[in-house]
């Protein structure tokens, strides 16, 4: 049996040679310091044969360098898969975030590869190096705050918001620290931004981050995020006969007033099958009023005499 099951392993180990495709995807390339780094791994198997991966613990690894600096230290490991098969001529995909594997909190410029490797101690198959740019955003402003721990102690923390160029757009991002700064919880991308308007942002009496922020020249996006660094919501708002602002009562409740939400599959948390079904009937219903407004137009319009 065991000879049986060697040269099984040798001759899978033949068959896959040069025909598993790996490849690293990511939706951009520019992160700051500590910042989220969501990877996409695409993997074809391109062997002839359903490939089955994940039977080992080591199957898929990482390898990030800093240029020039060397190999980026780890800080932990990868989540298991569990197994899984892919068919011939089949691709799979699986999601990492990277920075929870490897300590990129340094400015500069790294190269991350990966690895599959189907069978222990089989052939390996290595994706083309993947640059990112890790870059130092500029602050805006900046909120120091108490937060209070499950155990009851009071703890000192830090909002920090930034702003950096990426590909000549704005992009804004917040970052929850320590009061020192010297210890940073999350980073959250929170999208474009334009020059010309400033955010607009408030802490409520829970601590929880509110900010509102112009993208786009009709269209603004508003965040809520409590002080572990996790989003609670995430809206669009367009304007309508009133501009979106921020605005605290005495109660120190902050909300949204004026412009629309528009509802969008990013919010969060996403829109439920009623409000889909809402702003469809809402938008059905306009598109109909505004036919029939130009039907009226057309009838009503004084007829142009024809000329003898």
């Amino acid at each position: 049996m065991k000879i049986a099951v060697a040269l099984l392993a040798a001759w899978m180990g033949f068959t896959l040679r040069a025909q598993v495709e790996v490849e690293i995807r990511c939706a951009q390339k520019r992160f700051l310091p500590s910042e989220s780094i969501p990877l996409s791994v695409r993997i074809g198997n391109l062997t002839g044969m359903p490939l089955k991966l994940g039977t080992w613990p080591g199957w898929l690894s990482f390898s990030v360098e800093q240029m020039p600096a060397g190999v980026v230290k780890k800080i932990g490991d990868i989540s298991e898969s569990g197994e899984f098969t892919l068919e011939q001529s089949t691709v799979g995909t699986i999601k990492y975030d990277l920075s929870s594997v490897f300590e990129i909190d340094q400015m500069g410029n790294y190269r991350v590869t990966a690895t599959v490797t189907p069978l222990e101690g089989g052939e390996s198959f290595t994706s083309a190096p993947f640059p990112i740019e890790v870059v130092n955003g500029t602050r805006i402003e900046d909120r120091t705050f108490g937060y209070t721990l499950p155990d009851g102690t009071i703890e000192q923390r830090k909002y920090i918001l930034q702003q950096a160029n990426y590909l000549k757009q704005l992009q804004l991002y917040l970052r929850v620290t320590d009061r020192s700064e010297s210890h940073t919880y999350k980073v959250i991308s929170l999208g474009g931004l334009v020059s010309f308007k400033r955010p607009e942002f408030l802490v409520d009496k829970q601590s929880r981050f509110h900010i509102l922020h112009q993208y786009s020249a009709t269209e603004s996006r508003y965040h809520v995020i409590d002080p572990d660094g996790t989003v609670i919501t995430k809206e669009i708002r367009v304007g309508g006969d009133r501009r979106p602002q921020l605005r605290v009562n005495d109660e120190g409740l902050v909300a949204v007033i004026g412009g629309v939400r528009r509802l969008d599959k990013s919010d969060v948390p996403p829109p439920t099958e009623a409000e889909w079904k809402a702003a469809r009937d809402a938008e059905i219903a306009t598109a109909m009023a505004v036919a029939r407004a130009a039907e009226a137009s057309a009838t009503n319009a004084p007829k142009s005499k024809k000329s003898k």
